[in-house]
């Protein structure tokens, strides 16, 4: 099984494969096959934690979080803010494709 982790397209590798022999088809082939991947493992990364921020903490690094009663969500303390666990962790795990800036934990 692939590491499970947020999506982060390494485009240094990217440009490795494509000039070490560019127009070659089959390099663009390691290219598909190596985006493919990473957003597969970011998606993954995303069910497996998805609705289980205890798993979460105890596998990747520690957040604090709580079960949010009125909403029946599970809520993530980002330093003097809180947010939905599964909003902040889908923008965890595309944190490269959505293009934002994310606080991951508090500080």
């Amino acid at each position: 099984m692939n590491e499970l982790k947020p999506l982060d397209l390494d485009f240094g590798e990217i440009l490795k494969i494509i000039e070490a022999d560019f127009g070659d088809f089959r390099k663009a082939y390691e290219i598909e096959k190596y985006i493919k991947q990473r957003i597969k493992s970011a998606c993954e990364f995303y069910l497996r934690y998805k609705d289980k921020p205890a798993l979460f903490s105890d596998e990747q690094f520690t957040i604090d979080w709580k079960y949010d009663r009125l909403t029946g969500t599970y809520i993530v303390e980002l330093g003097n803010r809180y947010t939905e666990y599964n909003y902040w962790l889908f923008k965890l795990a595309f944190k490269n494709i959505l293009d934002e800036e994310l606080k991951v934990y508090n500080e």
